[in-house]
Order: C-alpha cells, then structure tokens, then sequence
C-alpha cells in the first residue's frame, strides 16, 4: 500500500511525536526533547534527521552556549503538526488501550475466547507496527500471533501473521525469510480455499521474484495473482496484478503490450475512484510510454505527480518526479530534469527504496552528462552502479552500466565503455528484454566504429 504522510510521519518511530511535541515551542533543545520523550540517542537522532528532509523543522546550533543543538518547527512543520496532533492522540489513545488490554491478558491464565482476542491485538499491533517501520514491533508481535494461532489451530490467522511477517521482510530488504514466509502462507490459503488471500500472496511473491530479476517466475505469480482475484471477484486485486504482468513486460523490453496493460488496470482503479493505487498505475504506463512517446510520458507522470501529492503518497511523487526528470533527459531538458530530481532527492533520502534511488541517481548523472559536467556524471553513475550490486537489483545494474558506458563512449574511453556494456548486455540477456539487449548493441556497435 503506499505510504501516506500520516505513515511517513510515524515512521522511523517517533517522528510524529517529536513533530506534536514542537507544536505548542518556538524550538527546544534536542537534549532536554530526548528526556521528555524518553527517546534514545538513535531514535532521537532517526527522527530529526527524517523531519529535517522533509522540510518541516529547522536546526540550529548555539555554539557559545556549549554547542547545544535547537530544533523548531518550520511555518510548514506547524501547519501539518495542528492538523495532526487530535490524530496522533487519538491514534496513540487507541494503541495504548490495545497494549494495556495486551498486558492485562498475558498476566493471568487464559481462556480459548482470551487467546483469541489476545491473538487480534498482536495482528493489529503488528500491522500498525508495520506502516510505520518498526520492524522489532511487527517481528515480536508477528512471531507471537503465529504461534498463539498454531496453538488455536486457526488457519487463516497462521497465514495473516505469515503475511505480516513476510512483508516486515520484505520491508528490511530480507528476501528469502519473505519468500519463504509468503510462500507458506499461500500454501495454508489454498488448503483453506482463501482464493483472495491467496492472490494476495502471489502478487506479494511476485514482487520478490521481480525485484530479484526472475521475470519468468514473476510473470507466473502475477498471472495466477490476476486468475485467483478474478475467481474471487476482486477487481482492486486484479487491476494490482495487471501492473505487476505490464511491470514484467516493460522490462522485457514489451513496451506496447505493457502499456495496454497498465492502460487497463488505470481504467479499473479509475472506475472504481481507487486513488490509493492510481499515482503507481500512472507512471508504469508513463514507463512504458518513455519508450514509445516521450510526450504522452510526461502526461501520464504528470497525473501521477498530481494526485500523489493530492493524496500524500510521498512515495509514488517521488517516483513520478524521478520518471518525470527521465523524460526532460531524454528531450535534452537537464535543468527541467534536475528540478525535478532536486525534489525528488529529498523525498528519498527519507523513503529508503533502493530501487528507486538507483533509478534517481542514474537520472542524475544523465542530467549532468547533458550538461558536460563529466566528473559529477561519473560519481553518480558509480554511485548507482555500488548500491545495485550492494542490493542485488539487477535491471536497474544493467541500466546504470548501460548509461555509463555511453558517458564513457562520449568521452573517448572506449575500453572502459565496452567492459561496462559487455556486463549490461550480459545482465539483459538474462533478464529476457531483448529492447535492451537491440540498445546495448546498438552502443556497441558504434564503440566498435
């Protein structure tokens, strides 16, 4: 689901009580928020860090006075921290009494109606945990409720701590604990007939195998997460899985066919005033778009860049904003390109989503190749190049050697941009996206000149 701002506010824990605590303070020092609050240094340092890239506090160092450390609310902190706090009271409110009620059961012998409630306020607990990234909160809660659903024999509640579980591991970049974990939860809803549940599990299995550059079995899973969502007549379900299918085709280089697709799924959410998923669908169709017709591309980015914002899924504006400054790269634009990635930029350093960092600083070092500044092309090119390798992201690998090869091609060092095109046409080969595979030839062919 993608995040809203009341998500990314919670999220490294702590952040939006930091940001309700400032409201009714000109600023205070760090020190004495860490005691009221009861924060650890980390924690402390985590969620200053976050509100800082988002713009809504400010910092300021009093050095005469032992160098304390000021923090305060920006005009915009103050205007989100008066709409929020009656939330995060109320949110807070409800969390405690679930967490009071929690402790009160666990401390006295319990009847099979008590382990039941007992096991549905650890599954709320951990799923709540779990939009804001306390990823030691869904694990604790997740592993208790499944074994208190073992012990009930409850099937369905087994495969909803699985799931939780699954995507606390998914979300800490875990692959393998995920895909084993989604992968017995799909196993007990098709024992139990959970035709929702279990689509929901190949799409999330999908997802992994996506990520991980196994496009076959990522197409598999998103095909049968789109045959189970029409079995159970769960059209939301199913317009999710058509992304996944036109995501699998785009990066085999099927840019029409992936278009048609997530043209389809735009119709579904649209129809049914799904906003939540709209912004992701509207950039995959601007993604295939970039390849066919950069102008229709920008329109779809721009419908994404719109309602994200409109619905505070910084997330996908991030994403949005990065394809957007494709575009503006690719038209030859790179000071359009790079006020979109500015912003962008800042949306990331927050987010944490690997892949879609790499995709931004490929953008980055494109933009300032356009600009000949040779030396910062390089740097970020190099950067994406390690954080690929260092989280196994293989197609967004491929791309950042791809664009670094031509850099290097453009500058007259032909050895170094055939050993980098070489690895991306070995990389697109075993992805199966012969598009790629016709471009990287295409490059080479002229290094060969």
């Amino acid at each position: 689901m993608p995040r809203t701002v009341l998500d990314l506010l919670q999220s490294p824990p702590k952040t939006l009580d930091i940001l309700v605590h400032l409201l009714d303070k000109k600023e205070m020092k760090v020190s004495e928020m860490k005691e009221e609050l009861s924060l650890s240094p980390s924690t402390c340092h985590a969620a200053v860090q976050s509100l800082l890239g988002l713009g809504l506090i400010f910092k300021r160092e009093d050095v005469v006075r032992h160098l304390q450390t000021y923090v305060g609310l920006t005009v915009k902190g103050r205007e989100i921290a008066g709409h929020l706090r009656p939330v995060s009271e109320a949110v807070e409110s409800t969390l405690s009494s679930l967490r009071a009620e929690l402790k009160s059961i666990e401390l006295r012998e319990r009847t099979e109606g008590e382990n039941r409630r007992m096991l549905e306020i650890l599954l709320i607990l951990a799923e709540s945990e779990f939009r804001i990234g306390d990823w030691d909160g869904v694990e604790s809660h997740g592993k208790r409720a499944f074994d208190i659903a073992s012990a009930l024999n409850d099937s369905g509640n087994v495969a909803r701590a699985l799931r939780s579980m699954g995507e606390m591991h998914f979300g800490k970049g875990a692959m393998e604990k995920a895909e084993k974990e989604f992968a017995e939860s799909l196993s007990i809803r098709m024992r139990i007939g959970d035709l929702n549940g279990c689509s929901g599990d190949h799409y999330l299995l999908g997802a992994i195998k996506e990520k991980r550059g196994r496009l076959h079995d990522a197409f598999r899973d998103y095909k049968e997460a789109e045959r189970l969502a029409i079995a159970s007549e769960d059209d939301v379900l199913r317009a999710r899985a058509g992304l996944g299918i036109g995501r699998v085709l785009a990066k085999e280089g099927k840019y029409r066919e992936s278009l048609a697709r997530f043209k389809e799924s735009v119709e579904a959410f649209e129809r049914m005033n799904e906003l939540d998923e709209l912004p992701r669908a509207y950039t995959c169709a601007g993604s295939s778009a970039f390849y066919l017709d950069v102008d229709e591309a920008i329109e779809w980015h721009q419908k994404c860049i719109d309602l994200a914002r409109e619905t505070g899924d910084l997330r996908m504006l991030g994403q949005g904003l990065s394809n957007m400054a494709g575009c503006y790269n690719k038209k030859k634009e790179p000071k359009k390109a790079l006020r979109y990635l500015k912003e962008a930029a800042r949306i990331f350093k927050v987010l944490d989503e690997k892949d879609m960092l790499v995709g931004m600083v490929i953008q980055m070092g494109w933009a300032r190749s356009l600009e000949g500044k040779w030396v910062e092309s390089e740097n970020y090119l190099l950067q994406a190049i390690d954080m690929a390798r260092k989280h196994g992201l293989a197609y967004e690998l491929g791309d950042a050697l791809l664009n670094f090869g031509i850099v290097n091609m453009d500058r007259g060092r032909t050895q170094e941009a055939r050993r980098q095109l070489e690895e991306a046409l070995d990389i697109f080969k075993r992805l199966g996206n012969q598009q790629k595979i016709d471009r990287v030839n295409e490059v080479l062919s002229s290094v060969s000149r």
